[in-house]
């Protein structure tokens, strides 16, 4: 069961509930900062033959700021051609880490599955209206405006991680308590993958 938090929640314009945390358990989504991000250089890298490196920009002003360096591990199941210019779901609150020598500032969303006895892997798709740098939650939990979620710890990433799968319609939820939570935008655009139904999502 989850911890006890406090909330505040608002309505947007379908007078749906929509739920700020300001006291967050650490296996909740609302833990994870999550933004539309645009791929504009990706190369295999030079000391890794499975590894990409990826530079995508997470904001809207092009400072080096918003344009993060990326090791995803892909090769084997993403065209480099698909990657080039590629709308993504970006988490960029994961400590970086160094991939063979290249320091990778963030984490690429993708969805994995079993098909036919090989393994399947599809990049999440930031939802199609959706802006360069804008967030995105899991509906109901996202935080308030002035609110950035925390360095999120390896082990807290695990837990929230093992909630998050493809519906039926490929859309990405978090599993809370049997209920399907959707990532979306504030707009209520959802994130989706190509064709991987019950997948896991990592």
């Amino acid at each position: 069961m989850f911890a006890r938090f406090t909330s505040r929640a608002v309505y947007n314009a379908s007078k749906t509930p929509v739920r700020f945390i300001s006291a967050v358990p650490e296996h909740l989504p609302s833990l994870l900062n999550l933004k539309v991000g645009q791929i504009v250089s990706c190369e295999k890298h030079p000391d890794a033959e499975k590894l990409y490196v990826s530079r995508i920009q997470v904001g809207t002003d092009g400072t080096e700021a918003n344009l993060l360096t990326v090791c995803s591990g892909l090769v084997q199941f993403v065209p480099l051609d698909q990657m080039q210019g590629r709308r993504v779901v970006v988490l960029t609150n994961l400590k970086p880490s160094k991939m063979r020598g290249i320091k990778s500032e963030a984490m690429l969303l993708a969805s994995e599955a079993e098909v036919a006895g090989s393994v399947k892997v599809e990049l999440v798709d930031a939802p199609r209206s959706s802006l360069v740098g804008e967030s995105l939650y899991f509906k109901p939990f996202v935080r308030g405006k002035n609110e950035n979620p925390p360095r999120l710890k390896s082990k807290v990433w695990e837990l929230i991680q093992a909630n998050l799968k493809t519906n039926q319609s490929c859309e990405v939820v978090f599993n809370n308590d049997g209920e399907d939570c959707f990532l979306l935008t504030v707009s209520g655009e959802r994130a989706t993958v190509a064709s991987l139904r019950g997948s896991t999502v990592r």
